[in-house]
């Protein structure tokens, strides 16, 4: 039994309702959890989001989430799966995170983090100071300029744009 900590930055999109995706807004996460886990990974995660009312909760400026969940990790291969509840200025919302991992670990853990919005970066990305992640995850604001990679992965993965 350990006590763990993470911390990274990443991007959420969302797919509007019309199928197309949303442009990226940035978010920063950090956390403490408590478990039995042996080793060390690198892990990139997909945060599902089921509903509307769910990203609104999620495009608050900040929130905490309590997560249980169980990961495993050889080499370039492995997953987790991740329950979890996030309440902030936004609300409170319960979504599926999924993950594939690299490294040598396995583990089962209970977590708590707090995921904030990169203010900042959105405002110096997209040029306006005003701007905040609903406006980027449900709003009108049209994507970046150019084929991103996040979009021409989503375009290959999803057949949309």
């Amino acid at each position: 039994m350990m006590v763990i900590y993470n911390i990274g930055t990443g991007l959420v999109v969302t797919r509007r309702e019309d199928s197309s995706w949303s442009p990226p807004s940035a978010i920063s996460s950090c956390g403490i959890g408590w478990g039995a886990q042996a080793g060390g990974e690198l892990t990139d995660f997909v945060i599902v989001l089921r509903t509307t009312e769910a990203v609104k909760r999620f495009g608050g400026t900040a929130h905490f989430s309590v997560v249980a969940g169980l990961s495993a990790a050889v080499g370039p291969i492995g997953r987790a799966a991740e329950a979890d509840v996030r309440a902030g200025d936004g609300g409170c919302a319960a979504c599926y995170t999924y993950s594939c991992s690299k490294g040598a670990f396995v583990g089962c853990s209970l977590q708590g983090s707090v995921v904030t919005t990169r203010t900042r970066e959105n405002c110096r990305f997209y040029g306006s100071q005003s701007i905040n992640a609903l406006d980027i995850l449900l709003g009108s604001l049209p994507r970046p300029p150019g084929r991103t990679a996040w979009s021409i992965v989503l375009a290959t993965a999803y057949g949309s744009s």
